[in-house]
């Protein structure tokens, strides 16, 4: 690109000029001095090596080389404008995106809606999957912002903050036929047969609600555990947001258990720090 011979300021000047007859009315317009725009003038006229204006005539009569500038200068500051206003946005448009983390059994429409909800405050929400563990490093190293994981009954690490966001209820899930026909089930039938564990890493605190059988099978991957579970091969606690109607040949199946012990607290963790952006979408996931 050829080096700029002319500054932003001289074509202002020139088009205040053009607009308003003199450079006295064009200085009080800019709220700069007469000499000030004069000078500012005359030197883009030395540039470009022509007259812009017929200094003999009242008021100011723009030269044939003026009036074809005139028009191209117009423009030129109109594209200066929008510019101004695109840089003055980019701030805020890096800063309006940020990582959430989630395990496999967060309520999908809750992630929907509170994705939906930011894009309409201009805020991208990017949503990893992966467990808890991998969650924690991923904030510890700045790869993620938020994490939304079941309280694990343990104290957090001073190097994350974390809120309370509600809780999943758990149900078992089986084949039609898994369990005899016993209503409801005593946990011994439960303790009988293979449990299939959704966890990758299963904390103690857990797994001491969640695991009942000794016989387990860890399937971390949602849709292999539910094809496990239509073809008999064992039974899980689930979340029952997933809606056995959905799920060919499984349902939730009534226990000794009832809903006493079931329902699991959800927390929201991240790393401290002054980020209101951070902190105003942990107050939103309060309230959806």
């Amino acid at each position: 690109m050829g080096k700029l011979r002319f500054s932003l300021m001289q074509i202002e000047a020139f088009t205040c000029v053009c607009e308003a007859g003199n450079f006295t009315l064009a200085a009080k317009r800019l709220k700069k001095d007469r000499t000030t725009i004069r000078e500012l003038v005359e030197y883009l006229e030395l540039d470009l090596g022509y007259l812009l204006f017929d200094r003999q005539t009242r008021p100011l009569q723009l030269s044939p080389a003026g009036k074809k500038l005139y028009r191209q200068a117009r423009l030129f500051l109109q594209e200066a404008e929008a510019f101004g206003i695109l840089a003055e946005q980019i701030p805020q448009q890096v800063n309006q995106s940020y990582t959430l983390c989630y395990d496999p059994f967060t309520p999908r429409q809750f992630l929907a809606n509170l994705v939906v909800e930011l894009h309409q405050q201009n805020i991208q929400l990017n949503l990893l999957m992966m467990e808890r563990i991998d969650a924690e490093n991923a904030l510890e190293n700045g790869i993620a912002d938020i994490a939304i994981y079941q309280a694990i009954n343990r104290s957090i690490s001073e190097k994350f903050k974390w809120r309370a966001i509600g809780s999943i209820e758990f149900a078992v899930y089986a084949n039609d036929d898994f369990f005899p026909s016993v209503t409801p089930l005593p946990l011994i039938t439960l303790a009988s047969k293979c449990q299939i564990i959704p966890f990758r890493d299963l904390p103690e605190s857990i797994s001491k609600r969640l695991q009942i059988s000794d016989h387990i099978q860890i399937i971390n991957e949602i849709s292999l555990l539910q094809s496990m579970l239509a073809s008999g091969l064992g039974w899980a606690f689930l979340p029952t947001h997933l809606q056995p109607t959905l799920l060919p040949k499984i349902k939730i199946w009534d226990t000794e258990l009832g809903h006493q012990g079931l329902l699991h607290p959800m927390v929201a963790l991240w790393k401290p720090g002054p980020n209101n952006g951070l902190l105003n979408i942990i107050n939103q996931l309060q309230q959806i």
